[in-house]
């Protein structure tokens, strides 16, 4: 079992290649990586089966996602200057705002980790989110970050 440790991963699939952010980091010297994922991004009430972006008029982009939330499977819309704040409106929308107080982005070999401090009504929690995008990373951590606070 790989342990993270302040200086290690912030990448499953090559441990020990990137630091974790500050914060973060202490949190989890003493988690083993699977405990760190389990933890920061693990399954929750909130589950993202599908996120698709395109262009609209100015400057902005129409996102559509579909939620697992709870036991209902729910398809959401959203029109904003990008994906994080599409997927931080369609959490509000369900019950579960988001607002994100930090945001850290590492590139790995062949994809992007994403560390978010999030917080709700005065209490903070990090998330941690994977994809081959930046973009895809972002939403992903988002949604953990509401599973965190909301679970």
């Amino acid at each position: 079992m790989f342990t993270v440790h302040p200086a290690q991963t912030c990448s499953a699939r090559n441990p020990g290649r990137h630091t974790l952010p500050s914060g973060i980091r202490e949190e989890a010297s003493t988690m083993t990586w699977e405990d760190f994922t389990d933890r920061y991004s693990g399954d929750g009430r909130i589950r993202l089966a599908a996120f698709h972006t395109k262009p609209a008029g100015h400057d902005m982009i129409d996102c559509q996602a579909t939620l697992a939330v709870a036991d209902d499977l729910l398809s959401l819309h959203a029109t904003a200057t990008g994906p994080v704040g599409a997927m931080t409106s369609i959490l509000h929308d369900i019950g579960a705002p988001v607002a994100i107080v930090a945001l850290r982005q590492r590139r790995t070999d062949n994809a992007f980790a994403t560390y978010l401090l999030c917080e709700h009504n005065g209490t903070q929690r990090w998330a941690y989110g994977t994809g081959t995008t930046g973009d895809d990373a972002n939403v992903n951590a988002l949604v953990a970050g509401a599973n965190r606070l909301h679970g």
